[in-house]
């Protein structure tokens, strides 16, 4: 399976910023792991919110370049419900593989969205949670 590549040149959803060399390097050494063929990344603008080289990652994938995106991060992913049910009616809808490198996960079907999906509002909401407890 031909997987292509997607970093981030900004930081992810928790503000932690990943040289792209070392997201190249999980992405390549996770998709050989597991037996894919690995496209050099797509690396996606650094301004805020944007989101247009993904979307033409989406629209290769589409057209059948390649079986599936492996994501640096699960972070990487658009805070939007709607950009991120863009992402999965692309892929998954359509029989392709997606795999989010530092979190190991693989996701190939529609059952597997929930999961993500979950994971992802815990996520958001850890920073309501509290910094430190006070113990007296």
């Amino acid at each position: 399976m031909i997987l292509k590549g997607y970093i981030s040149s900004r930081p992810l959803n928790d503000n932690v910023a990943v040289d792209q060399s070392i997201q190249n390097m999980a992405i390549r050494n996770s998709c050989g792991k597991r037996g894919f063929t690995y496209l050099l990344s797509a690396t996606e603008y650094g301004m805020k919110n944007c989101f247009l080289i993904l979307n033409q990652v989406l629209q290769d994938l589409k057209n059948d370049k390649f079986q599936g995106v492996a994501f640096y991060s699960l972070l990487q992913l658009p805070r939007s419900f709607k950009m991120r049910e863009k992402i999965y009616k692309a892929s998954i809808f359509k029989g392709k593989t997606i795999l989010f490198c530092m979190e190991n996960i693989l996701i190939n079907k529609r059952d597997n969205i929930e999961k993500i999906e979950q994971i992802i509002k815990l996520q958001n909401s850890l920073k309501y949670c509290p910094k430190n407890i006070n113990i007296n």
